[in-house]
């Protein structure tokens, strides 16, 4: 049985072993597919009058948003006059994309049908079922009374589509993602109650897909400070809105700093402090990251500059990269002129990249690092240990440190976790690798992980990040230390 997110590698691997006459026979079944869901459109086109037409969806049957939004407007209406409610339930086909593109449009088109087809009979009765845009459909439901009504309605449907789709000689699961709005209640303009089922069903999707989610205050409240996140980061730097913070990372043979890593921060007038797990992945979605990534390279290398003609000794200054920067044509250029601008060497700047950014970088963005490693900047792998890639990566891209994730290290005294680290730490013997361990927060834990062999360590236990006169302060504490 397949499923969506792994139906391009078992397709493609399908096409490769499969003997030729196998495979006509399949593209032949695609083909004959093809032409009967031709002819059934072509048989509704002269079935229905012109004008009624145009209210319905050529591939489906099912009227289309023209008339959900005439038959929206009816029942909100009706609903006013009569003091009922309704509802409607916004449906998303889960990762269709890859359907189209490993099947062919034709196929995508056959499943939608099949699928309109089945979670029509899970609704008679109760609604109407209609075809919005391309894989979003939507259910009008008229009148209900309580909301337990409208979940069964969705249990339903899932019960359906959890028996597969047959292709060929396969077979295909389906999901979906469901968001409900009410109305009354929600609100009596339709767009605002498409737009609220839109909002519910987006969480749906962050939390796992295949689920519904009616929407309420708390969804509208994270829709709008997303939207506020959006207007104020556009002016966060000229409005210096911006900080970097410093967090020193400690060689335990000798408790001195070793390496420093600059942390973003943001401090809004209208929001307050903002989370870079909050705004940072907005700013990577509207683009604004390569210019917030831009001001972060310049300061944290200005800075680290200023403290090494201050005399303080550490060997490297560590800045977090996002994927979006380092798919700019320009981003080594940038990297190494800023290196240039401010005398420092391309061996003291170390730039970290999560595991997951492995997953949306091409093979020439990887070339790039590659050439970056060549010129003598560090890559580091941030969070290891937590991503979605495998270890191949390690032979791909020329990595200088593995960053072992907090998530190890918060139960460390369990004996999976001490098992993982110290292969991780092995690993990297082997591979030459430096290790630095984040999230150290107790004594208890330093002394298990140099037991496991780890050296150099980053957290709370040693420092907090700190300002830039924090870490000035930090950094002359370190250097009197070192005098005695």
């Amino acid at each position: 049985m397949l499923s969506c997110t792994n139906l391009k590698k078992e397709v493609i691997m399908n096409k490769i072993n499969m003997p030729k006459k196998e495979l006509k026979l399949k593209i032949k079944m695609v083909n004959t597919t093809r032409g009967k869901l031709n002819k059934d459109i072509h048989r509704r086109k002269k079935s229905k009058p012109n004008e009624e037409f145009s209210r319905y969806d050529i591939l489906t049957g099912l009227p289309n948003s023209t008339y959900f939004f005439e038959k929206l407007n009816r029942s909100l209406e009706i609903s006013k006059v009569n003091c009922r409610k309704g509802a409607i339930i916004y449906i998303d086909v889960d990762d269709y994309k890859i359907i189209n593109y490993n099947w062919g449009y034709s196929f995508g088109d056959f499943i939608l049908k099949c699928f309109s087809e089945r979670v029509s009979k899970c609704i008679k009765g109760k609604g109407k079922l209609f075809r919005l845009n391309g894989d979003e459909f939507a259910i009008l439901i008229y009148e209900f009374k309580f909301i337990s009504e409208i979940e069964e309605i969705c249990k339903k449907i899932y019960e359906n589509l959890s028996v597969p789709f047959k292709i060929a000689d396969d077979e295909l699961d389906i999901s979906v993602s469901m968001g409900i709005s009410t109305f009354p209640d929600d609100s009596i303009n339709s767009d605002e109650l498409l737009e609220f089922c839109n909002l519910a069903m987006y969480k749906s999707k962050k939390t796992g897909k295949n689920n519904y989610t009616i929407f309420n205050n708390e969804i509208f409240e994270t829709y709008y400070r997303d939207v506020l996140i959006r207007r104020e980061l556009k002016n966060a730097i000229n409005k210096h809105e911006l900080n970097i913070n410093y967090q020193p990372q400690i060689d335990l043979s000798n408790n001195e700093i070793v390496g420093i890593e600059a942390l973003l921060r943001w401090n809004n007038d209208k929001l307050g402090n903002v989370s870079p797990a909050e705004f940072i992945p907005i700013a990577e979605e509207s683009g604004d990251i390569v210019q917030i990534g831009d001001w972060i390279m310049e300061k944290s290398i200005e800075q680290a500059s200023l403290w090494k003609c201050m005399g303080y000794k550490f060997n490297n200054i560590a800045i977090n990269i996002s994927p979006i920067q380092i798919k700019e044509k320009d981003f080594k250029d940038k990297l190494l002129k800023c290196c240039n601008k401010y005398n420092i060497s391309p061996n003291f700047l170390e730039i970290e990249i999560t595991e997951s950014t492995l997953l949306d970088i091409s093979e020439k963005n990887i070339e790039v690092l590659n050439e970056l490693k060549g010129m003598g900047i560090n890559i580091a792998i941030d969070d290891f240990g937590t991503g979605y890639s495998s270890l191949s990566y390690l032979i791909n891209i020329s990595v200088s440190t593995l960053k072992i994730d907090k998530t190890f290290v918060d139960h460390v005294e369990n004996y999976k976790n001490m098992v993982l680290i110290k292969n991780i730490v092995n690993l990297s013997k082997d591979l030459k690798y430096k290790v630095i361990v984040e999230g150290v927060e107790t004594r208890e834990q330093i002394e298990v992980l140099a037991d496991l062999g780890c050296k150099i360590i980053q957290g709370f236990y040693f420092s907090k990040p700190l300002t830039e006169d924090g870490m000035k302060t930090l950094l002359d504490s370190n250097r009197k230390n070192n005098m005695q």
